[in-house]
């Protein structure tokens, strides 16, 4: 999920900074958050996108859906003229249709999944830069208090100071976020998609039979 690598970054990168004696805490602290809340405003464009994306792809569903049932009236009218090929061929164009709708509904719900994903994971963080923010003040203490009263590298493990890995602990919980989104991408990887459409390149058969038996079906409504 490109907002949580982003903001990963971000707090790593100012947390790095941070470790620089020559930094001033409290406007690094600052950066940090002015950093994030960009990043986070950018990602609920993302957001809104997404959602757009998805509603659109449902109305394409809907009208496709409708097309279908147009395809399937042609056929009925072309049965009640005699002409079964003409029918026939109505028919196989409501099946082509009815897969193009089967497709926007399938990308539709991977747009949904994906937006709900992205808002859950930017509540989470929105949450821990309220709490960043809320203690800025402390936190820049501690970092002070941790510089005068030690020598110990900041930049090594648990930064020196409680300030330090608490920051840590942050960037921690985002980066967790960012695994479990690379985990939802590997369940949906492009691999396994490609042997579900050669397993369904083998039915072509069978939906040609279910085509004539579809047919055969009409024939028998229409005549009844």
């Amino acid at each position: 999920m490109g907002i949580v690598s982003r903001l990963s970054t971000v707090l790593r990168a100012n947390l790095n900074a941070l470790a620089d004696k020559g930094e001033d805490p409290a406007k690094r602290i600052e950066q940090t958050i002015r950093d994030m809340q960009a990043e986070l405003k950018r990602a609920r464009r993302d957001l809104i996108t997404t959602m757009g994306t998805a509603k659109r792809l449902e109305q394409k569903r809907a009208a496709l859906d409708e097309d279908a049932e147009r395809w399937e009236a042609r056929a009925v009218v072309a049965l009640r003229e005699g002409d079964e090929t003409l029918a026939r061929e109505a028919l196989r164009q409501k099946r082509r249709v009815k897969t193009e709708a089967e497709q926007a509904q399938r990308q539709s719900s991977a747009q949904l999944d994906a937006a709900e994903q992205m808002k859950t994971a930017l509540e989470r963080i929105e949450e821990r830069v309220k709490d960043l923010e809320t203690r800025k003040a402390s936190l820049a203490a501690q970092v002070r208090q941790a510089r005068s009263t030690t020598s110990t590298d900041l930049g090594g493990e648990g930064h020196g100071s409680a300030a330090f890995a608490e920051l840590d602990r942050l960037a921690g919980q985002i980066d967790q976020l960012d695994a479990e989104a690379e985990a939802h991408a590997v369940l949906d990887d492009p691999a396994r998609r490609d042997v579900e459409a050669r397993l369904r390149a083998l039915g072509r058969a069978q939906r040609d039979e279910a085509l004539e038996e579809e047919l055969q079906a009409l024939k028998r409504e229409v005549h009844r």
